[in-house]
C-alpha cells in the first residue's frame, strides 16, 4: 500500500495535481473565515459595498484585457524553448501595463457619469481605489501564463497565499481594531489589495522575466490574439463579464449594497465546486494538448470528487452560516442551496472548456461563451428585479445549465 502511494506521488502530474489542488482547496476555508471577520467589521452594507466594487473591478479583469493574455498563453503552451517562455512572461507583462492605461481612462468616465456610485456616496472611494486597478489585470495575467507554462508551483502560491496573508490581516483588524471609528472600508482594501501585491511581486522575482527580443515577441502575441484570443475574449465578455455584472446589477435594483453581499458569500462558499474540475484539467492542461478524447477515468474521477463536494456542501452550508456569521446574514443560507448546483455544472463545463483551449479550439469556446453570457444576462434582467439576489442564484443555474450543454456539444464537435 505505501509502495503503491510512493509510486503514485512520484508520477509528475499527479503530485503537480495535488500541490494545485492543495494550495487551491487550502485558500478557500481561509477566504471563508476572512469573509467572516470582514462581514463582522464591516457590517450587512458595508460588506456589501466592498463585494459591490470588487464586481465592478471583476468586470474590468474581464473587458480589459481584450484576449491579449489568451494569447500569450497560446504562444507558451507551444513554446518548448526557455528563453522564449522568459521572452514571452516579458511581452505579455508589457501589455499589462498598456491595458491598465485603457482601463483607467474607461472607468474614469464611468466613475463621473454613473448615478448608482453617487447615490450609494461610492465614487470617491471608487476613484481612490482606481491607480490600484493593474492590480486585478495580473490575476488573468498569471493565471493564463503559469498554467500554459506547467508552473504549477508559481501558480499554487497565486491562489493561496493571497488569501492566507489576507486571513492574517483580517485576524489582525478584528482584534486590533474591533473599536475603530476611521473608514472600515478603506482599511479592508488596503489589505485586500496589499496581500495580493506582496504575492505577484513575489512570484514576478521566480520568473526571472526577459524583456529581450520584445518587439517580436509583441508580434507573435499579437498574432495569436487574432488567430486564438480575440475569440476567447469575444467569449469572456459575455459570460464572465455576465458574472461580474450580476453584483452591478444586484446593486442597481436594491435601495443598499446588502444584497451584492449575501450574493457574493453564497457564491464564496459554492465556489469550491467549481474548483475541483478546474484544478485537474488545469493540471493537465498540457496533456489533452496531444490527446484526441479525455479519458474517462480521469472524467469519471473529477466527476465523483464533485459530486462529494456538491453532499458535503449540502449538509454543512446551513450549520455553518448559522454559527459563525451573525443572524444578519442569515439569507445567504437559502441562496447558497441554489447557488451550489450552479457552481457544480459550471464546474463540469470548465473541465471540458479546458480540454478545447489545449487544442485551439477559440471560436467554438467563444460561442459557447456567448451563448451562456447571453442566458445569463437575459435571466439577470428578467429575475434580479422582482427576486433581487434570490432571482441571480436562479439566473446562474440557468446559465450553468446552458454552458455545461454548450461545452459537451463542442467537446463532441472536436473528438470525433
Amino acid at each position: 500500500m505505501w509502495h503503491q502511494l510512493t509510486t503514485l506521488w512520484e508520477n509528475l502530474r499527479i503530485r503537480q495535481a495535488a500541490i494545485l489542488y492543495v494550495a487551491s482547496f487550502a485558500g478557500i476555508p481561509l477566504a471563508i473565515f476572512t469573509s467572516i471577520v470582514f462581514t463582522r467589521f464591516l457590517g450587512p452594507q458595508g460588506y456589501g459595498d466592498f463585494a459591490f466594487l470588487d464586481s465592478l473591478f471583476d468586470f474590468a479583469r474581464v473587458i480589459f484585457p481584450a484576449g491579449f493574455f489568451f494569447a500569450g498563453n497560446r504562444a507558451l503552451v507551444l513554446n518548448t524553448d526557455r528563453q522564449k517562455a522568459r521572452e514571452y512572461y516579458g511581452a505579455s507583462l508589457v501589455t499589462v501595463f498598456l491595458l491598465f492605461l485603457v482601463m483607467a481612462a474607461a472607468m474614469t468616465l464611468y466613475g463621473l457619469l454613473d448615478s448608482n456610485l453617487a447615490d450609494k456616496e461610492l465614487r470617491g472611494f471608487f476613484f481612490m481605489l482606481l491607480p490600484f486597478g493593474w492590480i486585478f489585470l495580473l490575476t488573468p495575467y498569471y493565471d493564463n501564463v503559469l498554467h500554459a507554462d506547467n508552473r504549477i508551483h508559481e501558480l499554487a502560491a497565486t491562489r493561496f497565499f493571497p488569501k492566507m496573508i489576507t486571513f492574517a490581516v483580517a485576524l489582525l483588524l478584528f482584534f486590533a481594531l474591533n473599536d475603530f471609528a476611521g473608514n472600515r472600508l478603506a482599511v479592508v482594501w488596503a489589505a485586500y489589495l496589499g496581500a495580493f501585491f506582496l504575492v505577484y511581486l513575489f512570484v514576478f522575482m521566480r520568473l526571472n522575466v526577459s524583456f529581450q527580443n520584445l518587439g517580436a515577441r509583441l508580434r507573435q502575441i499579437n498574432h495569436y490574439h487574432r488567430q486564438y484570443g480575440v475569440h476567447l475574449f469575444v467569449g469572456n465578455v459575455f459570460s464572465l463579464g455576465s458574472v461580474a455584472l450580476t453584483g452591478i446589477l444586484i446593486s442597481y435594483f436594491s435601495a443598499d449594497n446588502s444584497g451584492v453581499g449575501f450574493f457574493a458569500l453564497a457564491v464564496a462558499i459554492s465556489r469550491p465546486l467549481a474548483l475541483v474540475p478546474g484544478v485537474i484539467a488545469a493540471t493537465w492542461f498540457k496533456e489533452f494538448a496531444s490527446q484526441r478524447h479525455i479519458s474517462g477515468r480521469l472524467a469519471g474521477i473529477t466527476l465523483l470528487l464533485t459530486m462529494l463536494a456538491l453532499g458535503t456542501l449540502f449538509l454543512l452550508a446551513g450549520p455553518f452560516i448559522r454559527y459563525f456569521y451573525s443572524d444578519d446574514f442569515l439569507p445567504v443560507i437559502r441562496l447558497v442551496y441554489v447557488a451550489a448546483p450552479a457552481m457544480f455544472l459550471y464546474g463540469c463545463g470548465v473541465f471540458l472548456n479546458r480540454f478545447l483551449e489545449a487544442h485551439g479550439r477559440g471560436v467554438a469556446i467563444r460561442n459557447s461563451f456567448i451563448i451562456t453570457g447571453l442566458t445569463l444576462l437575459v435571466a439577470n434582467l428578467l429575475l434580479i428585479p422582482p427576486y433581487g439576489p434570490e432571482g441571480a442564484t436562479l439566473a446562474m443555474v440557468t446559465a450553468s445549465t446552458v454552458y455545461l450543454a454548450a461545452m459537451i456539444v463542442s467537446y463532441k464537435g472536436r473528438a470525433v
